[in-house]
């Protein structure tokens, strides 16, 4: 088995030889060479999507994959399993985001398999995935919440499964921006929203302000103080209201302000800058003048940019540092 086509054809052989009373093979259903199956418990039909790229799998292309498949062959799709070799960060989030969605990724030379978002797929199936890697003696983790036992071969022992991949909480993050006008409002809540479309919880007056009992000044104080990261949205207006105190942002920098001293929290304020009139430190307030910002401000570098601030709330950067090599063996000359 060298390829994920192989792995995949593989798993429907599998399941077709096991007289199971839970899940039906759609067989002869090929669409992009994916697979079908039916989880008879509850009746959801789930479409494997395998790709044998070595380029690792971003979440674009599993959206697009996602917004063309709908249906498969006449059947609705409730939950999609994407198969390849490695996936991107982005990619891995976004399946902790969308309950539709489980990634699996196959590591044929070490001989492992990796589930993220094993819970949006039941317990059954997770199951079959599970006894199949174990038939191939693959070894297997997933990022299930608790602790999970699933039954042998013969039904009649569990066997529980001792390496489980650590599941990591969504980030909470806090939009602080000025309403400069209905395009600017619009721009924010977009950006809001392809956060949340990748794992990252927003909060954002526009649709949170209700959970504060519309307590403006409550939203502004919980949310900072209790979010994970603050996202300050800069722009020339936003300024002038923050140095100058004014409004909602001048009450919201008053709270900013009281953590962004603490050496301990400063990282935790990430500010970006959307518009600006002659320079771009014209959108940022004082404090922030000396501080590194993300320059929203080309909408043709929206996509990228939207990548590095996903970035800076997980702390992920986009290559890794290598690991300290030892010093060379280096000899001196006699002069």
């Amino acid at each position: 088995m060298n390829s994920i086509y192989d792995f995949l054809e593989e798993f429907e052989v599998y399941l077709n030889r096991k007289i199971n009373e839970d899940v039906w093979v759609y067989s002869g259903h090929t669409y992009f060479g994916s697979l079908l199956i039916k989880n008879l418990v509850d009746k959801k039909r789930i479409i494997l999507k395998p790709s044998d790229s070595t380029l690792p799998v971003g979440g674009k292309r599993i959206q697009d994959f996602m917004a063309k498949t709908p249906t498969f062959k006449g059947h609705t799709i409730d939950n999609y399993i994407f198969i390849t070799r490695l996936f991107k960060h982005i990619a891995e989030r976004l399946a902790k985001a969308n309950k539709q969605l489980t990634l699996i990724s196959v590591d044929f030379k070490n001989k492992s398999i990796i589930v993220s978002g094993s819970m949006n797929i039941d317990l059954n199936i997770l199951n079959h995935i599970i006894e199949f890697s174990n038939h191939l003696k693959y070894s297997i983790s997933y990022d299930f919440e608790g602790l999970l036992k699933h039954q042998g071969f013969d039904k009649k022992e569990n066997k529980a499964i001792t390496q489980i991949q650590e599941r990591q909480d969504n980030p909470k993050v806090f939009f602080s921006y000025s309403w400069d006008d209905d395009e600017h409002r619009f721009w924010v809540l977009k950006l809001a929203s392809d956060l949340i479309k990748n794992g990252i919880d927003v909060l954002i007056d526009e649709w949170d302000l209700d959970k504060f009992n519309n307590d403006l000044h409550q939203f502004m104080e919980t949310g900072i103080r209790e979010s994970d990261k603050v996202i300050i949205i800069c722009t020339p207006n936003y300024a002038n209201k923050a140095n100058n105190r004014i409004g909602g942002v001048g009450v919201e920098n008053t709270i900013i302000t009281g953590e962004f001293y603490d050496k301990k929290k400063s990282n935790k304020f990430i500010s970006i800058i959307r518009k600006y009139d002659k320079n771009l430190t014209d959108s940022l307030p004082s404090y922030l003048k000396t501080k590194f910002s993300l320059d929203f401000t080309e909408a043709k570098q929206y996509k990228l940019k939207q990548e590095e601030l996903i970035r800076k709330i997980l702390n992920i950067s986009r290559y890794k540092k290598p690991k300290l090599g030892n010093l060379p063996n280096l000899k001196s000359d006699e002069i």
